[in-house]
Parts: structure tokens; sequence; C-alpha cells
């Protein structure tokens, strides 16, 4: 059975501990894979395999014995890469992750390369392909082969299976933990209760244990792609604030690239039938491409510029930033993000250019909460001094992280949202937490109870308009979404018609 050693990862408030790995460089040098623990039996390293035929005019990554030179490379796909061993120690290139070189295992030199001596390889995929030394993985380095060269996938279809999948009987406590942390136990649901119905029961097991949804729905996104393919934007269900299509989407970059990245976004995203499931598919395409890059920001971010409409961009790169903070962190690519800095609140919304500067913000805060302890007063006051058109962004982004540490308990994210300045971005927060406690028809009675206890006037206009919007994108019958309005006081109830306008207009 696979298990996974670290179940409680929470998606908008990431744990102390993890920040201890960050990599507070610049940015500016991707750094090695997180070394894994090694066998205590260490094998006899032999030479490596023979190597391809060496083009003397191949572009060339130099081992220096501490680092590689350039620690990124960027080349046409297609091309042949020389790894020069110029230390006095041996040499082994591999592709991450270590120690099974699983991400591009052709990339695996399979032995030392002696003091000297040259191991070349050519990469023919398009990618960015991370390394490292096996002998001391704590040295990698980066190829990005980008351009015209390698393969073009074929054009991506969405055929939904025909099929039913089962209902299950019972699920026990120990069925719930195990969705949470068994991966074996999680794909054998996908593939026969299907992800919809799989991922609304890891959302019910957020009453058996103590975590947030969110990332895990992520695998099962990743486990929905490697066994329905597309078919698996069609088939996810949007509970766990959509974390299915997010991971789906990681895995449709991981398996394609961005060769064909608008036909493919117009397809997997063609499913989405109002704006607010829109959003969220775009958004999980920032997701993806922040994956696909290897966590390359300035590299994810440009991509993001190639999708069809302002708003799409915006989804994306608040994608892309969120992928930055809640998986950045994990190592799944055998690296973590270089954009966090334990002691800086707004790294790195400071130092991405001008037109990202302010889409950086609307996830910021989940990072500053860390930097900050968990004081939210110190959160609200770094909102407060990031640029003035960056406060919206900031203080919905702190709202929404209010939110998510105050479910059941509206009368704390009142209170955190009064740390915020007293008018619009105090405001903006009350928006913010209670967008957060209502993604799925289950938080409603949630967000009811918090815009009843908001006490301020247009702070609680702002709660029942923004509710009622979620409740019309949420809510799939006309039937539901007028139940919903029904337990709305009348002075705020008349508000459901406008909203049913807007949409269908």
């Amino acid at each position: 059975m696979t298990t996974r050693r670290n179940p409680l990862r929470i998606a908008f408030a990431l744990p102390l501990l993890a920040l201890a790995v960050l990599a507070c460089s610049s940015g500016e040098e991707p750094e090695g894979p997180l070394a894994t623990p090694t066998p205590t039996a260490v094998p006899t390293v032999g030479v490596a395999n023979p190597s391809e035929a060496v083009d003397p005019n191949a572009p060339q990554i130099i081992y220096t014995g501490i680092g590689f030179v350039p620690k990124r490379l960027d080349i046409e796909p297609g091309t042949q890469v020389r790894f020069v061993n110029a230390s006095d120690q041996p040499l082994w290139p591999a592709s991450n992750i270590h120690p099974t070189h699983a991400i591009l295992p052709e990339l695996d030199a399979k032995g030392a390369v002696p003091p000297g001596e040259t191991w070349a390889f050519t990469f023919k995929t398009r990618g960015f392909w991370r390394f490292h030394n096996h002998l001391a993985p704590e040295i990698g380095g980066l190829v990005v082969a980008l351009g015209e060269g390698g393969p073009t996938p074929v054009p991506l279809v969405l055929e939904v299976p025909d099929r039913e999948f089962e209902t299950p009987n019972e699920i026990s406590v120990d069925d719930y933990v195990g969705l949470i942390e068994d991966d074996v136990l999680l794909a054998r649901f996908v593939k026969r209760y299907g992800p919809e119905h799989t991922v609304r029961l890891l959302k019910e097991s957020e009453s058996y244990i103590e975590v947030d949804c969110h990332q895990r729905a992520h695998d099962l996104g990743r486990a929905a792609y490697e066994e329905f393919g597309a078919a698996a934007f069609a088939l996810s269900g949007h509970e766990c604030q959509a974390g299915s299509f997010h991971g789906a989407t990681e895995a449709l970059f991981a398996s394609r690239g961005t060769a064909n990245l608008e036909q493919d976004v117009a397809t997997i995203c063609a499913v989405a039938d109002n704006p607010f499931f829109r959003h969220q598919c775009i958004h999980g395409v920032g997701h993806g491409l922040m994956a696909w890059t290897t966590y390359e920001l300035h590299d994810a971010l440009p991509l993001c510029d190639r999708m069809p409409t302002e708003m799409d961009k915006g989804s994306c790169y608040s994608g892309v930033f969120m992928e930055n903070i809640v998986g950045g962190l994990t190592g799944l690519m055998g690296h973590v993000t270089n954009y966090l800095k334990e002691d800086d609140p707004h790294f790195p919304c400071d130092i991405v250019d001008e037109q990202y500067q302010v889409p950086c913000y609307f996830y910021q805060t989940s990072h500053m909460i860390n930097v900050f302890d968990r004081d939210f007063s110190k959160v609200a006051q770094a909102c407060a001094e990031t640029p003035p058109a960056a406060h919206q962004n900031c203080f919905q982004s702190y709202g929404r992280d209010v939110g998510n540490v105050t479910r059941q308990d509206p009368a704390t994210a009142i209170l955190y949202c009064s740390y915020a300045p007293a008018g619009q971005n105090r405001v903006y927060c009350i928006e913010g937490a209670a967008q957060d406690r209502f993604w799925e028809k289950s938080g409603a009675d949630d967000a009811l109870a918090m815009c009843a206890m908001v006490e301020n006037e247009g702070e609680k206009d702002a709660c029942y308009w923004t509710i009622i919007v979620r409740a019309r994108d949420v809510f799939t019958t006309k039937q539901e979404f007028d139940n919903f309005c029904a337990r709305i006081d009348p002075q705020w109830r008349k508000w459901c018609a406008t909203a049913e306008a807007q949409l269908s207009s």
C-alpha cells in the first residue's frame, strides 16, 4: 500500500514546518532536487553507460564539483547537450526526482562519468528538465527545451466514456482517512466510483480528519487524467475548491506540454458552463503551467498571456501564483520554489514585471500568514502597505484566508476582517471571507450566518451580494437557488432577481 507521509497539507495556510525547506534565493537560478533518504547500503558506483556520439559543437554544461555551469541552459528540442566533468570528483548526470530519475528516465548516465570525461544526451521533447548529480543530489540544474523542434501532440479530444460508475454502499471512517492518505485507494475509487463522486467523498472526509481537501483533490485530478484522459475534465466535480480540475490540468501539461496550449485550453474548458466554473478551469491552467515549468515563475506567467481574454489571463495568473505557494514547497518535481522567502511578505510580488504585480497579491496573503506566524493583524497591515492598485486583490486574498481558518465560526471571521482599515478594504475582506465559506452547496448555511452577523451596513450589503452571486453559480437548478434566496431577509432577497438577470444577459 502506498501511503502519504504527511496528509495534512493545508491549501491556504501552509504549515510553518514546510517553510523550513524554502530556498531563499532571488529566484534567478534553479536549485537541485530535494534529496530523499538514501538506502543504508549504498551500492558500488559503476562507470556510466556509453554516451551517444558526442557532437563537439553541441552546447555544454560543465560540472565543477560545486555546481553546474550554466545552471540553466535554454535550447531547441532535438539539441544534444554535453555534460562535461571538469571536477576531480565523479559525475552521474540524471533527471529529477532523486533517486528514481522518474521525470525523464532516459536522462540517466546509469553510472559515474570520470573526471575529464564527457557524457552527452539529446533532449528530444519540449519541456523544463531538471537534473542533478546522482552522487551529490543537492547539486542540480535545468535544461529548458522550447521552440519549433520536437514532436507536436495530436489534437486533444474530450470524449466522455459511455459507462456508469458504481455507487459505494457504505463508506467507513477508515475509507475516508484512506482517501487522504493512500494513493492506491484514491486511484481505485476514481476508477470504480468516478472522479465526481470521489471528490465529494474527499470533501466529506474533512469531517473525519483535520485536513483541507483542496490539495488532495489535486492528486485526485492527476489520477483521473491518467485513467480517463481529457474526459477527466467532464467527469470531475467542483468540491474541494475545484482542486480535481487543477490536478487534471497539471497532468495534462506534464503529458502534452504547451505546444497546443490555446487549443488544449479551449477543449478542456468547454465544459465550464458559467463564469465561476470558467474561472476555475483557467485558474487550473495556471496551476498546470507553473508545475510544468518546474516552478519557474518568469516562464509560467508569459504562457498565461496566451489566454484569449483579459479575464482568462487574470484567472491563469492566479493559478500560477497559488501554485507557487501551495505546490511550490512540496518537492513533487524534485524541486522547491525559489520564489518565496520566509521573512519577506511581499516577495515575489515586488520583483515580477509590473503587469503581474497586482495579480500576484490575490494569493500572497497565504504566504504572509506564515511570515507573520499567523498574526492576522500583521497580514492586514502588510496588505495596507501594498501599492493602492493591489489593495482589492490583497484584502480579498486576506479575506479568503480568514474564511479558510474560520469555517463555522463567522464571528471570528468578522473580527479578523476588522483588522483591515475601515472602508473599502474591510469590505474586500468581508467579500473574500464570505466567498471562501461558500465553494459548494454545503457552505450555504455558514455563508448566510456570516452575513447575518455583519453589523456595518456597507459591509453587510457586500456580504449578501457576494453570496447571492456565488449561490447563482453553485446551485444548478432554479429551485435550489430560489430556496436559498428565500432564507435571506427581504431587504437583500430582491437582489436575487438582479443576479439571475446578469447571468442570462
